[in-house]
């Protein structure tokens, strides 16, 4: 797996016009929580965006996916700060 760091701008592009996503929202500081995906279309995708300081980019054979932070992360290394949202693209 390789992860990539990018500009919020570089990731909305990622969500493509008409597409609806998959997302999970996961407090870091929470390890008692359930963390569940759900349908977001390009509607919320601004909502999805707010507050992001970090984004990083995960691509394989298996799957793509954007991981929102709203503490600013080293990628190599998350630290349980803040929220992450989980964006499954396809």
């Amino acid at each position: 797996m390789q992860y990539v760091e990018m500009t919020v701008k570089e990731a909305k592009k990622r969500c493509k016009k008409n597409a609806k996503v998959l997302v999970a929202i996961q407090d870091l500081e929470d390890k008692n929580v359930d963390v569940v995906f759900t349908l977001k279309k390009r509607g919320d995708y601004d909502e999805l965006f707010e507050d992001v300081k970090t984004v990083a980019s995960l691509c394989d054979e298996f799957v793509k996916q954007l991981n929102l932070f709203t503490e600013k992360q080293d990628i190599m290394n998350i630290r349980p700060y803040g929220i992450r949202k989980t964006v499954l693209l396809k």
